[in-house]
């Protein structure tokens, strides 16, 4: 059962469990700490990646606990800047290179996930229907909320 939830530019959504969207955002973040320019808004989403070995504790909602208190990966893409979200895209690109070439595909599910992420960017960006490709039963509608550094 899906318990965390992205939401994409057009408003079309990607939910999973938290463990499979945490572990994503772990490797998206791993990729863009070393993007030039993405520094400030690395550090920002660090602090959404689950790591147990730093003491976080699973919250049984979706999240976990850390330092910040209580995360929950509910994420709205659109509340990130446009830098930020070119950013977080480049980075989830880079975390795919990864897995096929420098991992030679040795985590087909990561693969396939990351592959469908953006399928789902590339589908926004031809101005397809957010209807397709949507894991929302809705199209969220668009949000003021701005997150992330650089506003």
């Amino acid at each position: 059962m899906a318990s965390a939830f992205w939401t994409f530019e057009d408003g079309r959504g990607f939910a999973k469990r938290w463990t499979l969207l945490s572990h994503l955002l772990k490797l998206i973040t791993d990729e863009m700490e070393s993007i030039t320019g993405a520094e400030d808004f690395y550090t920002y989403l660090e602090k959404l990646v689950f790591r147990e070995e730093q003491g976080h504790i699973p919250n049984g909602l979706g999240g976990f606990y850390n330092d910040e208190g209580c995360i929950l990966l509910n994420l709205d893409l659109r509340s990130f800047t446009p830098q930020n979200q070119g950013y977080f895209w480049k980075a989830m690109q880079r975390a795919l290179w990864r897995q096929i070439v420098v991992e030679q595909g040795k985590n087909e599910w990561i693969i396939y996930w990351l592959t469908q992420l953006l399928d789902m960017h590339k589908r926004i960006k031809r101005r397809e229907n957010p209807a397709e490709l949507n894991f929302y039963d809705i199209i969220q509608p668009p949000t003021d909320e701005r997150l992330g550094p650089g506003w």
